[in-house]
């Protein structure tokens, strides 16, 4: 699939390079920093030298499209579980390893395909205190060489992705639900409005099942946290 790699030194967003461009599908824009990186609902991201951040787009039309931020976040988890870390899922986006998010994945819907960028903290040695962000470098104590990172990842996202396009969601459902962050906790789902629930699972869909005072609903947005105690 990654046939193309375009690897920039530092841009305003992978994202917008890749939708600004007549590039073809698959091709891979990396860049070593980015000026106006942003993750979902339009908040900004962390792009600091250190981290690896990458776009590439995606043929729109196969079946269960819609769980494609899940299928790349478990990719980049079933990576880092290689490498011999531990990470956890946090639906709909996020990969997180000692309860601090390492990676974020955003997608954008086009007429005629979707754009997948990933934001994946690689080397960072700190971060800005209102973030509760990790590196995979603070919590192995050693670097990474970015560029064997990139090739082990796009490998594994290729797998993924693949399972997705000729079998589709039903083939990484439970690989997705054994790394779900806070599953079998109570949380909160802001919809905007909150609701309150316990985390059952992931549906067929992909949607966020909570099992509420009103019974198992499911919901396809919104905003996990743990509930308060």
């Amino acid at each position: 699939m990654f046939e193309n790699l375009l690897w920039l030194e530092e841009v305003n967003s992978t994202q917008e390079v890749v939708k600004s461009r007549n590039l073809p599908a698959w091709t891979v824009v990396v860049a070593n920093r980015q000026r106006l990186g942003r993750g979902r609902l339009g908040r900004p991201w962390h792009s600091a030298e250190g981290g690896i951040y990458l776009s590439f787009s995606v043929p729109r039309g196969f079946r269960d499209e819609c769980t494609l931020p899940l299928v790349v976040a478990c990719a980049v988890a079933d990576y880092l579980a290689e490498l011999g870390f531990r990470p956890a899922l946090k639906w709909v986006n996020d990969v997180y390893i000692k309860g601090r998010k390492v990676c974020g994945v955003l997608t954008e819907g086009l007429k005629d395909r979707l754009i997948v960028g990933v934001g994946i903290n690689l080397n960072q040695e700190a971060f800005p205190p209102n973030l509760e962000a990790i590196s995979l470098k603070m919590v192995s104590g050693q670097s990474l060489c970015p560029l064997d990172f990139l090739a082990g990842l796009l490998e594994q996202m290729e797998k993924g992705l693949k399972e997705l396009f000729l079998v589709g969601f039903s083939a990484l459902k439970e690989r997705i639900e054994d790394r779900l962050l806070f599953k079998d906790s109570e949380v909160v789902l802001y919809t905007p409005a909150p609701v309150a629930g316990l985390l059952q699972g992931i549906g067929k869909d992909g949607s966020l099942l909570l099992l509420t005072q009103e019974g198992l609903r499911a919901f396809s947005v919104g905003e996990l946290t743990l509930r308060p105690r």
